[in-house]
């Protein structure tokens, strides 16, 4: 019996790699095409880029409405970002079907961590725009890097560069997306490759890859030609009412937040995720121990169910965030408003960042430089006040008016927000700003009225 079993699963690992082979057709040849072109379009997209709070935005700008197929280029780059995670994921399922955990645990492992990478490739490349929604977002990966126990701060430190969001942390999100992710990436696919390389793989297996990346790649085009890639408001022109909404891989996420205490945001945004990712990474060597006491095939129960779970969490919390928008009538209008805003910001003609803001009148109402770069985030860019998710800053016309405001507190205020009663979020530009940009900053917020 033990030979004839054996036997058996010897010939299920031939068959299993002539199936393996056409069934990865339709998902191994759209994902290595997803790939190719998101490393020439970021690529193209970097010759251009300056990764600074002050230049990001307007070298974004520039691609769209000035370079030649800019638009389009970034388009595929964005779209494309979202469809990748897609079709890893489909192609994860396929190899399910298919058993190789079992046959072919290389391609399994490669899957697994291919999606971890990509993910997390989407995270750092949207914040890179550097408008509205890449400030938010990179706000919620600090808050969720910052609530994970033990290394929490340390790592949010790590990510900002410092205290707070500045170009450091702009470098750092460029550098993860651009430089760390790619390479390992292509560590991953050069090690399936060196593996595959000895199984004697015809090229009458690549064909019907080749065909399915093909029309992929058409219908890839053809939707960013029809659908530009987002770009909204600088930080500057971002008004208290403004309603980001991340990208569609990462709406779940958004979505899940809603639901849980600040405090258990890190664990649902990236310790469970983390523990899915670790588990399936480790699904081939389940068929052994204590394991197999609960089930003739743990290996695959245990797959499925985590698949699954992660398929249908994904999928609801996606699709409760689309209803929600479009069932409340002023978020509705609100979007609507921007996405009508951001129709209006690509028809118009581009404008180089030559002229600073300081070389206008203060009588004109126009805010300085370091206001725009370090306080207008939360107070609006004409001090308006403003909101960022449950927290809500005062508006600062007719500061002058209460006491312990004039020029001089103002300065001093900057230096020491808690000797004026202030407390957090609120924070020191002791070492952040010039004695000068304290002094500008105070004269304009004191004529506010």
């Amino acid at each position: 019996m033990t030979n004839v079993r054996t036997e058996n699963d010897s010939g299920r690992v031939v068959t299993g790699k002539n199936r393996i082979l056409k069934a990865l057709t339709s998902t191994g040849g759209v994902v290595f095409m997803l790939l190719i072109v998101q490393f020439l379009t970021g690529v193209a997209l970097a010759f251009y880029y300056v990764p600074s709070i002050d230049h990001a935005h307007t070298t974004v700008s520039f691609i769209e409405k000035v370079l030649s197929s800019g638009s389009w280029i970034r388009s595929l780059h964005h779209h494309g970002s979202q469809w990748l995670p897609l079709f890893v994921f489909l192609h994860l399922i396929r190899l399910l079907s298919l058993e190789a955990y079992r046959y072919r645990k290389t391609q399994w492992v490669g899957a697994v961590v291919l999606l971890a990478l990509v993910m997390a490739a989407g995270a750092t490349g949207y914040s890179l725009a550097w408008d509205a929604r890449a400030f938010f977002s990179t706000r919620v990966a600090e808050g969720l890097l910052a609530g994970l126990p033990f290394v929490g701060r340390i790592a949010r430190l790590w990510l900002l560069g410092g205290d707070d969001i500045s170009t450091l942390t702009l470098s750092r999100f460029f550098a993860l997306h651009v430089f760390v992710t790619p390479f390992l990436i292509l560590g991953v696919i050069g090690w399936r490759l060196i593996r595959q390389s000895s199984q004697n793989v015809h090229w009458s297996h690549l064909s019907p890859n080749a065909i399915s990346a093909a029309i992929a790649f058409v219908a890839l085009s053809l939707w960013s030609l029809k659908f530009p890639a987002p770009l909204g408001p600088s930080i500057s022109a971002v008004t208290a009412d403004y309603l980001p909404r991340p990208g569609a891989q990462f709406l779940w996420l958004y979505q899940s937040l809603k639901y849980v205490p600040g405090g258990l945001g890190s664990i649902v945004g990236v310790v469970i995720p983390g523990l899915v990712v670790l588990i399936l990474l480790v699904v081939p060597w389940l068929d052994r121990g204590f394991v197999t006491r609960f089930s003739t095939q743990p290996q695959r129960l245990i797959a499925s169910l985590l698949l699954a779970v992660v398929a249908a969490w994904v999928l609801t919390m996606t699709m409760t965030s689309y209803l929600s928008d479009r069932r409340d009538p002023r978020i509705r209008q609100q979007l609507a408003r921007q996405e009508a805003d951001e129709r209006t910001f690509r028809s118009t003609p581009f404008q180089p960042a030559g002229l600073q803001l300081s070389d206008v009148p203060q009588t004109q109402g126009i805010a300085p430089p370091p206001y725009l770069r370090l306080c207008a985030n939360c107070h609006g860019e004409q001090g308006q006040g403003g909101s960022q998710g449950k927290l809500r800053f005062p508006p600062l016309a007719g500061v002058a008016s209460k006491p312990r405001r004039t020029v001089e507190d103002i300065i001093n205020l900057l230096n020491d927000p808690t000797a004026y009663g202030l407390e957090p979020p609120m924070r020191s530009f002791a070492t952040k700003l010039t004695e000068e940009e304290k002094r500008e900053i105070a004269k304009w917020v004191v004529k506010l009225k």
